[in-house]
């Protein structure tokens, strides 16, 4: 069942670019702190001692103009398309570039059926209802390591007819 319903929402790919676009701009953990079990040099020859606390800044990185190029502040699914023979298809970026799932051996066991499952619910809703933004609702971020707006998305669901 699983496999035939992932099946049908990989030719979602713009679905697909437009979630991997909101949590790449805003992902659900902002930030994310690493220590190593003994001391280590990293990549770029800076020394990590055994007490070092490293902050990574996942909300920063997915801003980045070296990772995602000069249009990094836009929204564009389109960056997550891949063109091949067989027409469009979902791009897929390493976990160290995009980490709203963790990385390296600390992905996500649920990463797929997540994406599954975000999938079902965003087509549900797009397919159901007009979805309109309340007017005058101010957004604005809570203070918190979840990131998350402070008195949510108002919006109103009209369904469609």
């Amino acid at each position: 069942m699983i496999t035939r319903l992932s099946g049908r929402l990989e030719g979602l790919v713009y679905l697909h670019g437009g979630l991997c676009e909101a949590l790449r701009l805003y992902p659900p953990l902002a930030l994310e702190h690493k220590a190593p079990s003994e001391a280590d040099i990293l990549p770029t020859g800076h020394v990590v001692d055994k007490e070092t606390r490293i902050i990574l800044s996942i909300y920063s990185m997915g801003r980045m103009e070296g990772l995602w190029g000069e249009d990094c502040m836009e929204f564009k699914p389109e960056r997550w398309f891949s063109k091949g023979a067989n027409g469009i298809g979902i791009k897929h970026e390493p976990s160290y570039k995009f980490p709203a799932f963790h990385a390296g051996p600390r992905t996500c066991l649920g990463k797929e059926m997540g994406m599954i499952q975000m999938k079902m619910v965003a087509a549900a809703i797009i397919c159901n209802y007009h979805v309109e933004l309340v007017e005058g609702h101010v957004v604005c971020p809570s203070d918190s390591i979840i990131l998350q707006m402070k008195y949510g998305l108002k919006v109103r669901l009209l369904p469609i007819n």
